[in-house]
């Protein structure tokens, strides 16, 4: 048996598609591809898949990565080649490979949120003006309901640039772990609540990265 990583994008109309159907469409992808994955056993025997960090609806993901295992040797080309096949318009496999890290070594990702208004240096000068302030609270949604929120300690690192009469891009590293992870969107409340603007928005997680801020393998 042989545990093997495989790297994916999800963008385009996939970033619609929810975390369980995503988990759902890719086992109906690796049994169309007929490669020989490892069920779990028991009464209902599934395949055995485990995802790292599900990215939140609508944010795409440049880096995104699951687990699965496989009972006969596969070359990892064969298996991107596969699975490429069956996968639905944006969703692509660009890589299989030895699983480096385990799951709990994530601790952060890095985030693109690009922005487009009439004005982007309107817009940017909200953005500074805001970043500036000492509080920011907004209201964050967990299980448990909704509380306030205070992100300022997260958003030290944020860059900005701007790209065109009418976008500004925003980089960012938040935290994202299995103990609790911040979504980029909280920025976007923020920007509403303090400044009562609502861009367009379109966020992507480039990747994930360890403790120490590497990329996590």
């Amino acid at each position: 048996m042989k545990n093997v990583r495989i790297w994916f994008k999800k963008d385009g109309p996939a970033k619609y598609i929810s975390h369980l159907d995503l988990a759902r469409c890719m086992g109906y992808v690796l049994k169309m591809a007929r490669l020989p994955v490892w069920y779990t056993e028991g009464f209902n025997p599934r395949i055995h898949m485990t995802f790292a960090m599900p990215l939140s609806l609508g944010v795409s993901g440049e880096q995104e990565c699951m687990d699965i295992r496989l009972t006969e040797e596969v070359s990892y080309s064969n298996v991107t080649e596969r699975m490429n096949r069956h996968l639905p318009m944006g969703l692509q496999v660009y890589r299989a490979s030895d699983p480096v890290m385990t799951f709990n070594e994530i601790q952060f990702a890095d985030y693109t949120v690009e922005l487009e208004a009439e004005d982007s240096r309107e817009i940017a000068d909200d953005l500074a003006e805001l970043l500036a302030q000492e509080q920011i609270t907004v209201m964050k949604h967990a299980k448990k309901g909704a509380k306030e929120f205070e992100i300022k300690p997260f958003l030290n690192a944020v860059t900005m640039d701007i790209t065109g009469s009418q976008t500004v891009k925003l980089t960012l590293c938040l935290p994202c772990s299995t103990e609790g992870s911040i979504n980029p969107n909280l920025l976007l409340e923020a920007l509403k609540k303090y400044k009562g603007i609502t861009p367009y928005a379109s966020v992507t997680r480039n990747g994930l990265l360890t403790k120490d801020h590497t990329e996590f393998l």
